[in-house]
């Protein structure tokens, strides 16, 4: 066992089980054990999510340690949690052992589907080469891998700081080792809003695209880091997002999946004797969002032409909310009962990407964002469909036809 000091640094676990009763006591679990330890616990495990020395951790944690016996018990639960392998003084590398979600980002799941998709990574390299000059000093957001902050340093970054708040940035600090260019990469364990840079980025590169564009706060994590930790006129990779919807016809048993209809209704009616028709009511009178393969949405009926529903320029102030409206005319006669988004991202000048379903395969990263409306809509050639598209400004959105329409 490592002696202890003030100047040892340590680092925690990737991932445990926090369970904290109503006097604050915290019990860890953690491999098959569990850790019963003090009100200092949650404090320090936040602190030590970045790797920093016990001093360090203590003087930021000063402010509740209100005298001699609750240092005493701040250094306590550091010894417990070093002994039982929660802290420990080495990084821990390598894959979680855990499935995903629960393994997270330091899932190898999640590094094996982003970088077998046969677009994605190689798009962003491509738009990073394009965009990256020479002696640019570079902030990458959510590096996972490393892909893009190496791909910077190849491109001729004098400074990469690579951002990521899993533990999967060890390994990417290996990577960067194994390739030649980690002396040109600082990888920072920790949340861009926390973050304080020595110098402002030229550059700022992020993958932190969800399968609806906006919905992992890409917006809002790129208008704080502009403000704080840019130059003042920066390129960014992406630079824009485009977001399109086409009128589709939802397949009715993939559609059952996701709402309650009469059908569900009276078989579970049969099978149990209860009428749950409030469910298949309220399920009636509202529009529902969820994610599918775009392998699979390829094969749907598409009864539009894609109608844009809002271009998002990524240097500019990120709104509370944003609210659009797009018109889709139909392009032959059927039934929609609702749409699919995708969108376009300017990876660089001449580098762009697409998510459109009809581009995808089963190795594609991205699913597809499907909205299922309250009724479907009838349609014949030319007639118009109006949407209204509704981003809250915090990752989620909605996707309806117009009241008007």
């Amino acid at each position: 066992m490592t002696k202890l000091s003030p100047q040892t640094v340590l680092y925690r676990a990737p991932s445990f089980v926090a369970e904290v009763d109503t006097s604050n006591e915290v019990k860890i679990h953690f491999e098959g054990r569990v850790l019963k330890l003090g009100q200092s616990a949650l404090g320090l495990l936040d602190l030590f999510h970045t790797p920093r020395t016990i001093g360090q951790a203590l003087t930021l944690l000063s402010a509740r340690l209100k005298g001699p016996r609750a240092t005493e018990q701040a250094l306590a639960t550091v010894l417990a949690l070093h002994q039982a392998g929660v802290l420990c003084s080495d990084p821990v590398e390598g894959f979680s052992s855990q499935p995903f979600p629960k393994g997270g980002y330091d899932a190898a799941l999640v590094h094996i589907a982003m970088l077998d998709d046969p677009v994605r990574k190689t798009a962003f390299q491509q738009g990073v080469r394009e965009t990256v000059r020479e002696g640019d000093v570079v902030l990458d957001l959510g590096t996972g891998s490393g892909i893009l902050a190496i791909t910077a340093a190849q491109a001729g970054a004098r400074k990469v700081y690579a951002v990521e708040p899993a533990g999967m940035v060890h390994l990417a600090r290996s990577i960067a080792e194994r390739n030649g260019v980690a002396d040109r990469i600082e990888f920072i364990r920790g949340w861009s809003p926390q973050l304080e840079l020595p110098e402002p980025a030229d550059v700022l590169l992020t993958d932190i695209v969800g399968n609806e564009a906006l919905d992992m706060q890409i917006w809002e994590t790129l208008h704080d880091a502009r403000r704080r930790l840019l130059t003042d006129s920066p390129r960014l990779v992406p630079g824009a997002l485009t977001a399109y919807a086409t009128l589709t016809r939802i397949p009715d048993a993939l559609l059952d999946q996701h709402r309650v209809s009469d059908e569900h209704v009276t078989r579970w009616k049969d099978m149990y004797g209860i009428d749950f028709g409030p469910m298949a009511e309220s399920e009636s009178r509202r529009s529902i969002g969820f994610y599918e393969r775009p392998e699979t949405v390829q094969e749907w009926e598409f009864l539009s032409a894609p109608g844009e529903l809002y271009e998002v320029d990524l240097l500019g102030d990120a709104p509370r909310q944003l609210e659009t409206a797009c018109t889709l005319t139909a392009n032959g006669e059927g039934v929609a009962n609702g749409v699919t988004v995708h969108f376009t991202a300017r990876l660089g000048p001449t580098t762009q990407l697409s998510t459109a379903p009809w581009m995808g395969c089963s190795r594609s990263h991205w699913y597809t964002a499907v909205w299922a409306f309250p009724e479907p809509v009838p349609v014949r050639a030319g007639q118009q469909v109006n949407l209204d598209y509704r981003y809250f400004g915090d990752g989620t959105s909605h996707v309806a036809p117009s009241a008007a329409a």
